[in-house]
């Protein structure tokens, strides 16, 4: 039976020495660019869809596809609603929108809900007690979940459960904007005292951006 045909050792161990030098460069690089790799992604991501909303349309218009144009028009659209939403004419006018938005069935739902959490998430309207970056125990006991408190429980949904139970947002990595909703009884929430802001960048870098530390209380 012939013999298998091997490398000299000497020739062995330097393409070994080789191949995991290079695997030892790559991950330093990957883990060098990966911070710019995912914000150029999510600049492209975020471009991408905001030019696709207008662009369109004006592609209908114009004829043929105009890259960038959609883009500059909803950016150009944003700042023009910001402007007349902090003026009282505009802000009616946009309170006359919403109320013509609640009278179309499929999209009053829509809206609705839309509308509802951007202002627990962002707005801040209510109870500023219930929007904290928080704790709990998520999917088994022992492991650890960062969550956003929204609300309280329903009283029916409480009710079933016998219990005092919190709305809590647990948001994906690393598209925070996405995530579900768990009901925790409230005993089990623990609040964090980091920022909305800084918990929101330690979802989405994966635990890479460590927020702030809380300032030391001096003892008394």
């Amino acid at each position: 039976m012939a013999r298998l045909w091997r490398l000299p050792q000497k020739v062995s161990s330097v393409i070994i020495k080789i191949v995991s030098r290079l695997s030892n460069y790559f991950l330093r690089g990957l883990i060098t660019m990966l911070p710019l790799l995912v914000t150029i992604w999510l600049l492209w991501f975020m471009y991408s869809f905001l030019d696709g909303i207008l662009g369109n349309i004006i592609t209908l218009f114009v004829g043929h596809p105009l890259p960038g144009l959609g883009f500059v028009a909803i950016i150009l659209l944003i700042l023009i609603t910001g402007y007349f939403a902090t003026h009282i004419f505009g802000a009616k006018l946009f309170q006359l929108g919403e109320q013509l938005l609640f009278r179309v069935p499929i999209v009053k739902g829509i809206y609705s809900a839309a509308k509802q959490v951007n202002e627990v998430l962002f707005i801040h309207k209510g109870n500023e007690e219930l929007r904290h970056a928080c704790l709990i125990e998520y999917p088994r006991k022992g492991l650890y979940t960062i969550g956003f408190i929204t609300s309280d429980a329903s009283e029916e949904i409480e009710k079933k459960a016998k219990g005092k139970l919190i709305n809590v947002f647990v948001p994906n990595t690393p598209t925070p904007a996405t995530g579900f909703l768990v009901m925790v009884p409230v005993q089990e929430v623990i609040i964090l005292e980091m920022k909305i802001e800084e918990a929101f960048k330690y979802v989405v870098s994966g635990g890479v951006l460590q927020p702030a530390k809380p300032p030391v209380e001096e003892a008394a």
